[in-house]
């Protein structure tokens, strides 16, 4: 057994580390949303298995060995025709309405292409649980153990490898998993020469990484991608600076989702500030960079800039003579290559003496300093990268939630500015005046000046909160400044765009359902701050219901052949989810043993392995969003809580062993201590979140490890106990099983984030729990069918 335990841990350690891989390429090939949708039906195919597994005849455990080396080679295989597939069959979903058949013809491909290494990887588990079912416990910890070594493996590897030398290690790693099944010194000296040279492969190029080319033409980066000067694959996001026109360095995350600059500059600020701001868009994106740093010239002001990027912020607060500038960077490599390769270029700005810039995220600094700003500037700052925002199937954006704008707040001087560029400022409004409230202070209106470009897509507008009420000098000189429309102004300067409601603190929510986009509040318990779309169609400009051009121009833009390309996803993926699941139920009741033959509880057997996938794969997901506010760092989050979580399920699979946990003996005790531990965690977790929130960060990490250790513990008792309680079963019951976990763990995480986005994460964790007392009540009924026919064949 011990050849067995071994080959499966290497199986889930590579499975696991080739998702992630995947969506990170996916990430970049596409956006996060298109690739969580495809590698959420490709990890379908994880749980297809189990169908097939349990319709299958069943294989001999003598000739288990040989089909098992044979599956991981294949997988091995199949895995490295991703890269060839992935560089030759291109999607791009922008051209869905230009070229429909062939988008769709690719699409089905890559699908397919992808789906098929998951597809054996879950053979290879059935198989396994379903030969040696009897020692579930072991082997389940030995399946979690391989999963949550495999999700940290990506943080340290990736910047060295790539994402494309990843694909190579993964499939390496499923080579060397091979060798533990292999019955004949021959296919075990192969096995290992096909892992050693896929695993060196990567590290051996010295000349950058085997890489993907681009699918979609995100801003444009086709026609310049041969001008690239570097690229680096930093854990948070891939990083490309290229040459993009004279003077001016193009610093794209991620293929193009997002974007900085590094603008050439001497380092003159003086000669600088004479040419301002007539010349602004030669230096930075425009004066919306700088009108802060203006209103507050020559003060001595202190700066944080909060995603200082290419640095085009630090610049204005320097020119316009700010004292102290700290400047925030989450991309540790874009903060490397300003302090280094590129530092001349920018005029030495990381390196100016005034200026502290540093890798880490906004509002983890914030809570770690009791420092005053006169100026905190956010330009549309979030990471664009699935696994660092803890999903993809609807980004969260931290830095726009009240819980956020009051932490500002508290860090302004008493005439402090914060100074935010991001889409869809009526919602900023809201959720800012929401803080405002909650702080005791009132009278918001007059202390919010917005400007936007007048009758175009909305593009930044520019949000100013003073924390003294601005005069009419100060709103006068701001507007002489700005080229823009001024939107929004106290009352006594005139009348704005949005009503007094937005301003309020108390957002009606008859208001709200009568806007056609999402306008209320964001908080950390709800952060999806740009899920704004309610409507499926196109939407007109409305005024008095508060629908400006710039919003229904951005709503309108992301729907392609009449499919809103910012929610399609959760109807792919859901709709793919509800046929499958057809497939799941029907075909085995059909086709296998196990289906066809007459066993009572059939019902409560499925029902209960789909509690298991949807309840885990809630928690680990809501723990991930719940932990951001903790740890801070939204890639060591998700590291730290996926690996506890599988790990701890391994602990608690293995020492259900040793303590003799069964269908006929303290069964109960995993149940009780999920609904139990979670109620304390619910009841405490905010309290003991603000005692940590200023301590290190490793300090921080580990206390999330202790929080959420107990929960996964119980967490991995209850998967195996089923497999237990159907153990005597017709051959194909264990399959069957992993089939429904799986394919509810893919309904599970589509739940929990709509569950999410209109009941908040505190409430998702109770509909959590309820599941697992739905899952408790399944057991009970199982369990008594298991234990009648261990009597029965005990009398035999």
């Amino acid at each position: 057994m011990r050849g067995t335990f071994a080959g499966l841990f290497f199986i889930t350690l590579t499975t696991l580390l080739l998702e992630l891989t995947l969506i990170r390429v996916l990430d970049v090939l596409w956006y996060p949303n298109f690739a969580y949708m495809i590698i959420t039906m490709a990890m379908l195919a994880f749980g297809l298995a189990g169908v097939y597994t349990s319709i299958r005849p069943p294989v001999a455990v003598a000739q288990a060995a040989k089909r098992l080396f044979w599956l991981s080679i294949f997988f091995c295989i199949f895995t490295l025709a991703l890269f060839p597939i992935l560089n030759n069959v291109t999607i791009d979903f922008n051209q869905l309405a230009v070229k429909p058949l062939n988008s769709v013809a690719h699409f089905v491909v890559i699908y397919i292409a992808l789906a098929i290494p998951f597809f054996i990887g879950g053979i290879i588990l059935t198989t396994i649980f379903t030969l040696h079912d009897k020692y579930i416990q072991k082997l389940y910890f030995w399946d979690l153990l391989g999963a949550s070594i495999g999700s940290v493996m990506l943080v340290p590897l990736l910047p060295k490898v790539g994402s494309a030398g990843l694909l190579l290690v993964s499939a390496g790693l499923g080579a060397l998993a091979a060798t533990f099944f292999a019955s004949s010194k021959t296919q075990r000296f192969a096995s290992v020469a096909i892992a050693f040279v896929c695993v060196l492969l990567p590290f051996a190029k010295t000349d950058g990484y085997y890489d993907f080319n681009f699918h979609m033409d995100k801003r444009h980066i086709k026609q310049v991608e041969k001008r690239t000067e570097v690229t680096i694959w930093d854990p948070i996001s891939r990083i490309d600076i290229i040459d993009y026109r004279p003077g001016v360095k193009w610093i794209a995350y991620d293929g193009g989702t997002q974007t900085s600059y590094f603008y050439d500059f001497d380092g003159d600020f003086e000669k600088l500030r004479e040419s301002l701001p007539e010349q602004a868009r030669q230096h930075f994106w425009g004066r919306i960079v700088l009108l802060s740093h203006y209103l507050k010239r020559d003060t001595e002001q202190k700066v944080l800039v909060i995603g200082s990027a290419g640095g085009q912020e630090i610049k204005a607060a320097l020119t316009y003579g700010a004292s102290e500038v700290d400047g925030i960077e989450l991309v540790g490599a874009v903060v490397e290559l300003g302090k280094g390769k590129y530092s001349e270029y920018i005029g030495n700005l990381f390196n100016h003496p005034k200026v502290t810039n540093i890798k880490g995220e906004g509002r983890t600094f914030l809570r770690s300093t009791t420092k005053k700003y006169d100026i905190i500037q956010i330009m549309s700052n979030h990471t664009s990268s699935s696994i660092a925002a803890g999903t993809g199937a609807m980004a969260t954006n931290y830095l726009q939630t009240a819980d956020a704008y009051k932490e500002y707040f508290t860090h302004l001087t008493a005439d402090g500015i914060l100074h935010i560029n991001h889409h869809v400022y009526p919602r900023m409004v809201t959720t800012a005046a929401l803080a405002w409230k909650q702080m005791g202070r009132d009278n918001f209106r007059d202390h919010v000046l917005v400007f936007e470009i007048p009758g175009v897509q909305d593009n930044l507008p520019t949000l100013l909160i003073k924390m003294s009420p601005w005069t009419e000098k100060e709103v006068l000189e701001a507007d002489a400044f700005m080229k823009n429309k001024l939107v929004e102004k106290p009352a006594q300067f005139g009348e704005g765009f949005l009503s007094a409601d937005f301003y309020g603190g108390e957002f009606p929510p008859e208001l709200a359902d009568r806007i056609d986009y999402r306008v209320a509040p964001v908080t950390d318990n709800q952060p999806y701050f740009n899920h704004i779309r309610k409507k499926m169609h196109l939407v007109k400009t409305d005024r008095e219901n508060f629908m400006s051009k710039s919003v229904s121009k951005l709503l309108n833009s992301r729907i392609q052949a009449g499919i809103p390309t910012d929610v399609i996803h959760f109807f792919v993926s859901g709709g793919t989810a509800l046929v499958l699941s057809s497939i799941f139920l029907f075909a085995p009741l059909l086709f296998s043993e196990v289906g066809r033959s007459q066993w009572n509880r059939k019902g409560s057997f499925i029902l209960y392995f789909s509690c298991l996938g949807a309840g885990f794969i809630i928690y680990e997901l809501i723990f991930i969003q719940i932990f951001m506010k903790l740890i801070g760092y939204p890639l060591y989050t998700y590291t730290t809580i996926v690996f506890t979580f599988l790990f701890g399920a391994g602990l608690g699979s293995y020492f259900s062993y040793h303590w003799k946990l069964s269908p006929d003996r303290s069964w109960f005790i995993p149940f009780l201590g999920v609904v139990t531990y979670s109620c304390i965690f619910l009841l405490s977790f905010e309290a003991l979140f603000d005692m940590f929130l200023t301590v290190d960060t490793w300090v921080r990490i580990s206390l999330s490890i202790l929080l959420v250790l107990p929960l996964a513990f119980f967490l991995g008792m209850p998967f195996p106990l089923g497999i237990l309680a159907v153990s005597n079963q017709a051959r194909g019951a264990v399959a069957w099983a992993w089939a429904f976990n799986g394919l509810f763990t893919v309904v599970g995480g589509l739940a929990s984030v709509l569950l999410s986005i209109y009941f908040g994460f505190q409430k998702t964790l109770l509909i959590a729990s309820a599941i697992y007392l739905l899952g408790f009540l399944a057991y009970a009924r199982i369990r008594q069918t298991s234990v009648v026919s261990r009597v029965a064949v005990a009398s035999n």
